[in-house]
């Protein structure tokens, strides 16, 4: 039986090693035009300033084989997204060496469509196909469809050298001020020359010359990323188990989507009450919870972020939600994902607010940013004044140059820009009632239009977001249905005459 894998990242790799786990004389065609484990996220040949964004601890074994090669402790828990890339490289090459059924085809592919024993793949036909494509590279509403400012328009910050047509001494506009923002950011400056010098929670910036003359972020909420706990540090591990247990509890009990949400406030309360901090001080839980900003300014609010994730200043509300959001997570995402039996739309709405002070920067990429807007290179105050659209930009600085820093979003868009796109506008699939996602079984398995399981084809990752949340990650553990599509696929193998 022949196993097609569109996609080779690291969702594809997990689902792949847990197959094999299972029946390592499975035949499986991994279809990727890039190497396996690098692709655009974790690509070789990236530099060393783009970061991983989470700690490197999530990816079971990484840490290990960073000291294997040499790497000394204390790791830098934020390293290099390029190296990442070489450990996943190298699991997959593991898995070709070890297991002479799995084959890498390099290159895309573009169509999948149903025969009478199977799945056909291009005119390859497979018994299963596993579509694990990740990231779309476009979106029906990125700016470059439709753009009709005057201004350049940089249509996409990766590849990261997209932005070298960005002049020295230009004033620059970005649509996004997130984490895709900050890579923008550090590429016109730390990758033109400049040098962040100094203690990496407070560095300055010695400028190259070679940057734009204003870096203006713009994004709807107008507000900058809190920064995220520094592992090691005494806020990191800050959160009792007993209170993350409790919350947990609660959430996978609750009847209603509003009781389960409102188990997040209700810890950060007791969080703050149980390090002694009065949660009516400043910014209430309560008004952090319903999106209020924890400080007027966006800059003293990035600031206080980051003295608090590094230990520098007492928690505070916002730390309190942010760490309550993350601690419960793994509830949240049973819940509200198919199956959980919750309503998505309170969900949908909370999201948003809460993953910004929760999924934020590194503190060293806070701290560069701030050193950045210290020297007068990033310009805050375009997050209150501009506005970007396909029209152009508008703000009371005119810009040379908008670069649009907002990544496709999630889920599946119809039309021409990807697989799963494709085949929800012919009809074959379908996104889950109310969610961008591909509608999926437990075990992945896609859902008809008309709701019937489509015995063979199965999705897991970016592709099903709404339908299963969270799939932003590189954790092995949050999310199931890999491990149950292998042990679906496995025993269908086995059972084969």
């Amino acid at each position: 039986m022949r196993v097609a894998v569109i996609g080779a990242g690291p969702k594809a790799l997990y689902a792949v090693e847990a197959l094999l786990a299972r029946t390592p004389d499975a035949t499986i065609d991994a279809w990727d035009p890039r190497p396996p484990g690098t692709g655009a996220a974790y690509d070789l040949n990236q530099p060393d300033w783009l970061r991983l964004n989470v700690t490197s601890a999530i990816v079971d074994g990484f840490d290990a084989w960073r000291r294997d090669r040499g790497e000394a402790d204390p790791l830098d828990p934020f390293p290099p997204r390029a190296l990442l890339g070489a450990y996943l490289a190298e699991r997959w090459a593991s898995l070709f060496a070890r297991h002479r059924g799995l084959t890498h085809l390099p290159r895309l592919a573009e169509r999948v469509e149903r025969t009478p024993t199977g799945w056909s793949v291009d005119g390859i036909d497979y018994a299963e196909v596993l579509l694990a494509t990740g990231h779309a590279d476009d979106s029906p509403d990125a700016l470059a469809h439709g753009w009709a400012g005057e201004a350049l328009l940089v249509p996409s910050v990766y590849p990261i050298a997209s932005l070298d047509t960005v002049p020295a001494g230009s004033v620059v506009a970005t649509r996004g001020a997130a984490l895709t923002f900050i890579d923008a950011t550090l590429a016109l400056t730390q990758g033109r020359g400049g040098r962040f010098a100094g203690d990496p929670t407070a560095p300055t910036y010695r400028a190259s010359g070679d940057e734009p003359a204003a870096v203006r972020p713009v994004v709807r909420r107008g507000r900058f990323l809190a920064a995220k706990p520094q592992p090691g540090s005494a806020i990191a591990s800050a959160v009792p188990a007993h209170l993350r247990t409790q919350g947990l509890e609660t959430i996978r009990a609750a009847t209603d989507a509003a009781a389960a949400l409102a188990v997040v406030p209700a810890t950060a309360e007791s969080l703050l009450a149980e390090l002694g901090r009065s949660p009516s001080r400043g910014a209430t839980v309560a008004d952090v919870f319903a999106g209020a900003p924890t400080h007027d300014d966006p800059t003293d609010a990035l600031r206080a972020s980051l003295l608090v994730s590094t230990d520098q200043a007492p928690p505070d509300a916002g730390w309190a939600v942010g760490a309550a959001w993350r601690e419960l997570y793994p509830a949240l995402v049973e819940r509200f994902s198919l199956g959980g039996g919750l309503d998505f739309a309170p969900f949908a709405e909370a999201a948003p607010r809460l993953e910004g002070i929760a999924f934020g920067p590194p503190p060293v990429n806070a701290a560069k940013l701030l050193a950045l807007i210290e020297a007068g290179i990033v310009d805050p105050s375009s997050l209150a004044t501009d506005r970007i659209d396909h029209a152009g930009h508008r703000g009371p600085v005119p810009v040379d140059v908008v670069v649009d820093a907002v990544l496709p979003a999630p889920g599946v868009a119809t039309g021409e820009a990807t697989l799963p796109g494709r085949l929800v506008e012919a009809g074959l699939i379908a996104r889950a009632p109310g969610r961008r996602g591909v509608a999926h079984t437990a075990d992945g398995t896609c859902l008809s239009p008309e709701g019937q399981p489509l015995t063979g084809l199965a999705v897991i990752g970016r592709p099903t977001e709404d339908a299963t949340i969270g799939n932003d990650t590189l954790s092995r553990s949050l999310h199931p249905a890999r491990h149950a599509w292998a042990g679906r696929v496995a025993t269908r193998i086995e059972e084969e005459p």
